[in-house]
């Protein structure tokens, strides 16, 4: 029984089994005692101590624990809705008071209307925040004057109390955490999953189970199992940023949007329309298609020196696919030869040959599925031009998107990925095979302790994600065996700590030279 209650303990705090003291003997960290007593209670941490201590295998004073650390927490919220209750009640009695001492005063004159702040329609508060900021009055004067009040700033301590203020409340981390997972443009093509740092699915090889009837036990059909494993991977964020520098911006956006400053509170403000979006493009344009894992070695980081680049916190689709292709293919994915093609100097009809050649070869069980082929924006815009241009042409059409992105007589659609820009690969599995993964233990805490240093701002947070392929034998992929995801993050984006989101995937094709003049600036 206590075994039980030791792989509980495990379960709670992520592990896969406890350290040791130095006389061999099974021991719990400091920071695994705290985690533990938050949720079990200190009195519940002592006696397992003590139960590891001394080899106990009675339950019995860990499950007396258990049960009073639930009876406080019980009698502790009850007390706090009783507080709740008479406040109410409190509240109550004040407002018939004022109602009959209205009732029996003249009615006041009215008085000369000041212009108020705007509040957009359909949109609810964010928090109640305090108007009297230094921040909230700037912006509060720009709405009834049309101009920015001189010396107006943002106090990084008030930044620093309203982060605290949200975060305290656990449903908002709830919903900072689902805005990651279902955020990135290709999030609702994935199946989400739980798990805790990897997922393993088993995977069943099944010989035919049906034979004609004869009334004798003539046992037919056998099943292999081979397990597959997902990691999933633990990512940070450590943002610094001087809130005073982004207060003009923050200003016009309430302005243009009408929003009042409940419905956008300068804190949210930096997370929705700063933060949140970059981490959309970290995930889809560097972690979850193209990310090739690089194992970081603790002992080599310092405190304040730069962060370690997205794409290499985890391994992404395209490289799961690229590296199996040349690496034995563990996974056993179906690859299709594909013959050397190649969708940039192919033919059209070369090019309508290779996708209609693929769908064809694809195991019949899977051919009639429904399912999106995930595929480049080139690719996909090739496959459509090749379409146009042998069908379209003469056809006496007007429609300047002839033809569609599902596949003739197939139930099949090319479904672009952000993701996978200037990619040649394309593979086509259900729905429920392609997973990402979120943590099932961690706590949601997105966004878990803001900081102050000087004027600056510094904002941590962590989260869990990972992504695969739970059946190999479920993908069929075509990909060139020279290809390497990864390196295309570079070329096309450049490196995560320089400003080159807006390069396109064809260099060769951009104006870099502009003149000897003097004028500077710009990205």
């Amino acid at each position: 029984m206590f075994k039980k209650m030791q792989a509980i303990v495990l379960g709670l705090l992520g592990l896969k089994e406890f350290s040791k003291d130095e006389s061999g003997q099974l021991t719990l960290s400091d920071e695994e005692s705290s985690r533990l007593a938050d949720v079990l209670g200190q009195p519940f941490v002592d006696k397992f101590k003590e139960a590891m201590k001394e080899a106990s295998t009675d339950p019995q004073p860990l499950i007396d624990a258990i049960t009073s650390h639930n009876a406080s927490q019980n009698q502790e919220q009850l007390r706090q809705l009783q507080a709740q209750l008479d406040q109410a009640t409190r509240d109550k009695e004040t407002l018939q008071a004022s109602i009959a001492q209205l009732s029996s005063s003249p009615e006041p004159e009215p008085t000369p209307a000041v212009v108020g702040m705007p509040r957009k329609e359909g949109v609810k508060s964010i928090l109640k925040v305090d108007a009297a900021k230094p921040h909230y009055k700037a912006l509060t004067a720009f709405m009834q004057r049309g101009y920015m009040a001189a010396g107006a700033t943002i106090d990084v301590a008030d930044l620093l109390q309203e982060f605290g203020t949200y975060l305290s409340q656990g449903a908002n981390n709830f919903a900072m955490l689902d805005t990651i997972f279902q955020g990135f443009s290709s999030a609702s093509y994935f199946t989400e999953a739980p798990a805790v740092t990897e997922r393993r699915a088993l995977q069943a090889l099944i010989t035919s189970v049906s034979q004609q009837y004869v009334n004798k036990w003539t046992p037919s059909g056998k099943s292999q199992f081979r397990p597959l494993k997902i990691q999933n991977r633990r990512h940070k964020i450590n943002f610094p940023i001087i809130p005073s520098e982004v207060l003009t911006s923050y200003i016009f956006d309430m302005y243009r949007e009408n929003l009042a400053i409940d419905q956008m509170p300068i804190f949210f403000y930096i997370w929705q329309r700063l933060m949140y979006p970059q981490l959309m493009q970290d995930i889809e344009l560097r972690m979850i298609w193209k990310g090739k894992y690089e194992e970081l070695d603790w002992s080599a980081v310092n405190a304040g020196d730069a962060g370690q680049a997205p794409e290499k916190s985890m391994d992404g689709l395209e490289t799961i696919i690229a590296t199996n292709r040349t690496g034995g293919n563990p996974a056993n994915i179906r690859f299709f030869d594909g013959e050397g093609f190649d969708y940039k100097t192919a033919t059209d009809q070369e090019v309508l040959d290779f996708f209609a050649n693929f769908f064809k070869w694809m195991a019949p069980v899977f051919r009639t599925m429904p399912m999106n082929v995930g595929c480049s924006y080139e690719l996909r815009m090739r496959y459509r031009e090749a379409y146009k241009n042998k069908w379209g042409t003469g056809s006496g059409t007007e429609n300047h998107e002839f033809g569609s992105n599902r596949i003739d007589y197939s139930r099949h659609v090319l479904t672009e990925m952000d993701g996978m820009y200037g990619s040649p690969i394309l593979f086509a599995t259900p729905k429920s095979n392609m997973v990402k993964l979120r943590h099932i233990n961690a706590a949601p805490n997105v966004i878990n302790d803001v900081q102050k240093q000087d004027y600056e701002a510094r904002i941590f947070g962590e989260y869990w994600l990972g992504a695969g392929f739970d059946y190999g034998e479920a993908v069929f992929a075509f990909c060139p065996a020279n290809y390497d995801p990864h390196a295309l993050i570079t070329s096309v984006y450049g490196a995560h700590d320089t400003y080159q989101q807006f390069k396109g995937t064809d260099l060769t094709k951009s104006v870099t030279d502009f003149g000897s003049g003097s004028a500077g600036g710009g990205i």
